[in-house]
């Protein structure tokens, strides 16, 4: 109920500053519409929608294809894409007339779903179409989990190594987002791939930095669940195993330091017809002498 209260007020001239700032501090300065709740999507892992409080279950999408047009969508956030395209990622196989027919109800379908209370032919506070083109509204009040993740993980490009306490710390909150791949009822969507997989690649440096800084600050345990959450995703991440030896060798574990080795070298063989780098094979000796040595 206040970002609606907050716009109008802003839009009359009623205390606007004010309205403005509190906008600001909501994320929401260029915002022109709202429905009255946020909209929170998760996709990572398992697709989720809340409207406000209230979870659309899955019988609640109406029609199969209001819910992948929804997913479409999110996969190109900040993309408008045109009529055809759309027609020609969902229903690639239909008569291009059944398809426009399609889409028409698909879209009638999703802004029900959305905003139960909009006004006929009135515009959506999630959708926008500018002619032919369809996109998510960028101002609108929508969480996206992907958009949460990619925007903390991004910061990697940037950031010192070892990690700044301040910056690990949002990354950890991160990688909690990150549930499993984007979108999984939509595996075989040609559309999902991309980001699907700029998600993965995100999510195995973004681990890989983490679990460094955990090592660094002599968290072995966080350091090891972390090697286990890459290694679960990719079984050749070399660093994970090199990371993952490190972890056991705080902890004093030189068994699982040699059995960490010999799963490394197993999955590179069978993988991809290769043995450990050098520098992997010079850390498992090293890590094996310090621990003969200390005995």
């Amino acid at each position: 109920i206040l970002v609606p209260l907050l716009i109008y007020a802003r839009d009359h001239n009623i205390e606007a500053a004010t309205a403005t700032l509190y906008l600001k501090r909501l994320g929401l300065p260029d915002i022109s519409l709202h429905p009255g709740y946020r909209l929170r999507v998760y996709t990572l892992g398992e697709f989720q929608v809340w409207r406000g409080r209230h979870f659309i279950p899955p019988g609640g999408w109406q029609r199969k294809s209001s819910r992948l047009l929804f997913q479409l969508l999110l996969s190109f956030y900040d993309e408008a894409l045109e009529r055809d395209q759309i027609v020609e990622y969902l229903w690639p196989d239909l008569p291009y007339d059944k398809a426009r027919t399609n889409l028409k109800v698909a879209l009638a379908t999703l802004y029900n779903v959305l905003e139960p209370d909009r006004k006929p032919g009135g515009e959506s506070a999630y959708i926008v179409r500018e002619g032919t083109f369809y996109r998510l509204r960028p101002e609108a009040d929508l969480w996206l989990d992907a958009r949460e993740f990619l925007s903390i993980a991004g910061r990697l490009k940037t950031a010192p190594r070892p990690l700044p306490d301040a910056l690990a710390a949002k990354l950890a909150k991160a990688l909690d987002l990150y549930k499993g791949e984007f979108l999984p009822d939509a595996r075989y969507e040609n559309w999902a791939a991309p980001l699907r997989e700029q998600l993965v690649v995100q999510f195995l440096q973004a681990a890989d930095a983490l679990s460094e800084y955990y090592l660094h600050k002599h968290r072995p345990h966080e350091a090891g669940a972390l090697c286990q959450r890459i290694l679960a995703c990719d079984n050749c991440w070399e660093r994970a195993y090199r990371h993952l030896m490190m972890a056991y060798a705080q902890l004093g574990d030189a068994g699982q330091v040699a059995r960490t080795f010999k799963r490394c070298a197993q999955a590179l063989e069978e993988e991809l017809g290769i043995a450990p780098t050098a520098e992997t094979r010079e850390l498992y000796r090293r890590l094996i002498e310090e621990a003969r040595a200390s005995l």
